[in-house]
């Protein structure tokens, strides 16, 4: 396992000297590369602090410090959504307020550790003295905080990003952060464990100090390799600023009824237009007819400002009429087009060549997963399972 905290420094210091050499970087690669680096430090001091003690402590300096730059992690972590959630997110000096823990906890680790004579730090260590000391008692408690307070902070972060997205465009696999989730959840649960361990330790003495610290930071070698993978391949998944959608909603649809030649608005638009004013009843039908003669679902990347430019209104207006008299997300709404769309298509005979998937790109769709998941959704069945049901009658 020593041999992966050697490969897990490696590669956070290799992945931070990628960032580095970008030409075109975004500030949301500088905190990954922030990530990458307090990693580094962190798996890097703990590899030298065992090999410290494997060699007869070469290196007491090095001693009892890799701990502290976890509080780095958590804070890293949450700059790095943050910059991914937010168009134009800006460093400001308030956020200063997220290092004081790690500040805190270096300043009295200097005090009560690194300030000693070496050969003092040396014995506290092979002794283990020091996990008897509040500080350390302190500071495993304040790690477990730090990074679960952090680390649900961030899903949370990434859930309002989806909800977000969901009323800007009409396809999120892409950008959801989908990658960035289930890696949290998993180092959730992960250090919940060595959490766990370190605390039960303080009460029942397990393991050995630096045993424990191997077994934690083997995983953060994972965890780094992981990140770099999808963090590197992340896109820029904002517009310019002139042309980011306001908050949205969706609009009025017509449904197709399988076996008849009418086309109907929805139930649901009728009430809509029923309870709007004379300009907004107007407006709705407008959208109505606009998406079924001019289609424009059939985008796979439509988004509400290209829809809103279509429709020759501005963003804030359609978003006001989708979300406040239709009451569904952009995202739903053009989905639903689609799906009406992908059934429509499954029953005229000049489809009969194409496969599901062929009909559901034809409809707007540019993923088997999205569309999948899409049908389910709103047919409470499968694409082949419908399609066997209007077989069958």
């Amino acid at each position: 396992m020593k041999t992966l905290l050697i490969i897990g420094t490696s590669e956070a210091l290799f992945l931070l000297l990628l960032i580095i050499s970008k030409r075109q970087k975004r500030i949301s690669d500088l905190f990954l590369g922030f990530i990458f680096f307090s990693f580094a430090l962190s798996i890097g001091f703990t590899w030298l602090e065992i090999y410290n003690a494997d060699s007869g402590y070469p290196f007491p300096w090095a001693l009892n410090i890799s701990w502290i730059f976890i509080f780095l992690h958590g804070p890293a972590l949450w700059f790095y959504i943050k910059s991914l959630s937010i168009t134009g997110f800006r460093f400001q000096p308030v956020y200063l307020l997220h290092f004081v823990p790690f500040a805190g906890f270096f300043i009295a680790q200097y005090f009560a550790f690194f300030s000693l004579e070496p050969s003092h730090r040396i014995q506290l260590v092979i002794s283990n003295t020091f996990q008897e000391w509040a500080l350390y008692k302190i500071s495993v408690i304040g790690i477990g905080i730090s990074t679960f307070t952090y680390y649900l902070w961030g899903l949370k972060q990434i859930r309002d990003r989806r909800k977000w997205l969901k009323h800007h465009f009409s396809r999120i696999d892409n950008k959801d952060l989908e990658w960035l989730q289930i890696l949290i959840i998993v180092s959730l649960v992960v250090y919940a464990v060595n959490v766990g361990l370190f605390n039960l330790d303080l009460v029942f003495d397990i393991a050995p100090y630096h045993v424990l610290m191997l077994a934690a930071y083997s995983f953060a070698s994972i965890y780094i390799l992981v990140l770099g993978f999808f963090g590197l391949r992340q896109g820029n998944v904002f517009l310019d600023n002139n042309t980011i959608p306001a908050d949205t909603g969706v609009s009025a649809k017509k449904e197709k009824i399988v076996g008849r030649d009418q086309e109907m608005v929805s139930e649901k638009s009728q009430i809509a237009v029923l309870r709007a004013d004379q300009g907004k009843r107007s407006f709705i039908l407008q959208l109505t007819k606009f998406m079924e003669e001019q289609k424009p679902y059939r985008e796979p990347e439509i988004t509400l400002s290209k829809l809103a430019g279509m429709m020759k209104v501005t963003p804030d207006y359609l978003s006001e009429i989708l979300n406040k008299h239709l009451h569904h997300s952009f995202f739903d709404f053009i989905n639903q087009h689609r799906i009406e769309e992908f059934k429509f298509a499954c029953l005229s005979r000049e489809n009969a060549h194409l496969s599901i998937m062929g009909i559901a790109y034809n409809s707007g769709f540019n993923s088997k997963a999205a569309f999948y998941r899409a049908f389910r959704k709103y047919e409470k069945l499968s694409p082949s399972e419908y399609i066997q049901r209007i077989r069958r009658k």
